[in-house]
């Protein structure tokens, strides 16, 4: 299933049909957790656990915000499979996200 894990080093490449996601907290904020708690549900719903979740806390690496030029959070990066995308906000806009990170939308 998802793994939330630090982003420490570069991951260079996804496994084929494999999501990697990182996901800019800033600490225990509302809007980062809500989009935590989105982005889990989205993956579970619809990956199927061919995806990988890492969490950055900016607070605590801001280094690695720099990094990934990221000013505003939350803000997830679709790392693999590419080309990469970048989603602002708390990810409550589930077709928006999931058209976002190339995925099939919520049936009407």
């Amino acid at each position: 299933m998802n793994k939330p894990s630090k982003a420490k080093g570069r991951v260079k490449k996804g496994k084929r049909g494999h999501y990697l996601l990182r996901l800019f907290m800033a600490g225990n904020g509302l809007n980062s957790k809500t989009a935590l708690v989105n982005l889990r549900s989205l993956c579970k719903e619809h990956l199927n656990g061919s995806c990988t979740i890492e969490t950055v806390d900016v607070v605590k690496d801001f280094q690695a915000a720099l990094r990934d030029n990221i000013l505003v959070t939350p803000a997830l990066i679709l790392v693999a499979p590419h080309p990469r995308v970048m989603i602002l906000g708390n990810l409550s806009d589930s077709p928006t996200v999931l058209a976002a990170l190339r995925l099939p939308g919520l049936e009407s």
